[in-house]
């Protein structure tokens, strides 16, 4: 049912990118180019390397993801038209792989050092480097975005889309602390507007843990505000009917109706505006 639904929302993305207009084209930026993107597979991991490579330092950007369907999240990264290596990880179902992958220090380095090789024999450089950092997941992937969290990466935005839960504190009642902290803390450094965090969730209420929406709130809070109500419009794409959201400095969080498998897959539908509104801008300034 989900990879049905992720395939109709890849669907959606791709008919609303060709009905909107023709943007002016922008003076091509200087740096390292390659003939044709290039797609990589190693593993459970899909690296693709863009034309522009490298900038005019020689530095690539990365944004990893974690956990989705590759057939519905690279089109909508492709569109977004940032200049950067994207890398797609799948680990499988329920966020305890992607928790388990990242739990030790020194296993994100790896990865990235793994990435750094398949981009220094698709984009030679002599005194290449990598730029900057962005992590996004959604659902499950929220996993290893917790445990990467508590280590030491210079990491400029977090986007988790419908995929940040918890469990309650053993006192009853109120959300974990201690599974949230690493969450609260970025979400405090984007309000400030060091980082960037945008966080979407549904109003799917899971069994036996918290929502989405209950943890979205709860980093509102952290930060010193409320979610505000919006009426939700009909006929927004994708399917998504914003019913919240909240904006501080580079904090960012929309809250949308929906309780099904379909909604759960539609949090897709922010990811493309994610990127190319708000994390493009960011690493353009």
């Amino acid at each position: 049912v989900l990879r049905t639904a992720a395939t109709a929302v890849a669907q959606l993305v791709a008919r609303v990118a060709e009905r909107r207009s023709v943007e002016a084209v922008a003076p091509a930026p200087s740096g390292t180019r390659i003939d044709q993107p290039l797609r990589i597979v190693r593993g459970r991991k899909i690296v693709t390397v863009p034309q522009l490579c490298r900038d005019a330092n020689g530095r690539y950007d990365l944004v990893v993801h974690f956990h989705g369907a590759p057939e519905t999240v690279e089109p909508v990264f492709q569109r977004a038209a940032i200049d950067a290596v994207f890398v797609v990880v799948n680990l499988g179902v329920g966020s305890g792989p992607y928790e388990d992958a990242y739990l030790q220090d020194g296993s994100l380095a790896r990865l990235l050092t793994e990435i750094d090789q398949v981009v220094a024999k698709a984009c030679p450089h002599p005194t290449g480097g990598r730029g900057r950092l962005a992590l996004s997941a959604w659902s499950a992937g929220y996993g290893a975005i917790s445990r990467i969290l508590t280590q030491k990466h210079n990491i400029d935005s977090v986007v988790l889309l419908d995929g940040l839960h918890s469990g309650y504190d053993s006192a009853g009642g109120t959300l974990n602390p201690m599974q949230l902290g690493p969450f609260s803390a970025f979400a405090k450094e984007a309000a400030a507007r060091k980082r960037l965090m945008y966080v979407t969730h549904s109003s799917i209420i899971p069994p036996g843990y918290a929502s989405t929406t209950e943890t979205s709130n709860y980093l509102i809070s952290e930060v010193g505000g409320r979610p505000r109500p919006s009426k939700p419009r009909r006929g927004d794409r994708f399917g998504l009917d914003l019913i919240s959201w909240f904006v501080k400095g580079g904090f960012h969080v929309r809250g949308y109706a929906g309780n099904g498998p379909a909604d759960h897959c539609a949090q897709f539908g922010a990811y493309g505006d994610v990127l190319r509104i708000h994390l493009a801008r960011r690493w353009r300034a």
